[in-house]
């Protein structure tokens, strides 16, 4: 009889129910919409942050600062489509 397999503790987890909560806290103190934002926690030790436009990746210690940070500079937005610019003849 074959001993059961176990599951790699190398697969991504959602964060605890506190951060998340905190994520959706920070984008909402932003004026924008946390509905398109998730997180989730890398085997690295580390979190990936995800919106729409952008994701980074952040080590768990001291990740809402720099989230944060990021979020403000409007890494996290929608870029705008870059107009062709006329060329000169």
């Amino acid at each position: 009889m074959n001993a059961p397999q176990r599951v790699p503790t190398t697969a991504v987890r959602e964060p605890a129910p506190q951060e998340t909560q905190l994520l959706r806290q920070l984008v909402s103190v932003q004026g924008r919409d946390p509905g398109g934002f998730s997180a989730a926690l890398l085997p690295s030790g580390s979190i990936s942050v995800r919106s729409p436009a952008a994701a980074a990746f952040y080590p768990l210690d001291g990740w809402t600062h720099r989230f944060v940070r990021h979020l403000h500079q409007g890494y996290f937005d929608p870029r705008a489509l870059a107009q062709p610019t006329p060329r000169a003849n």
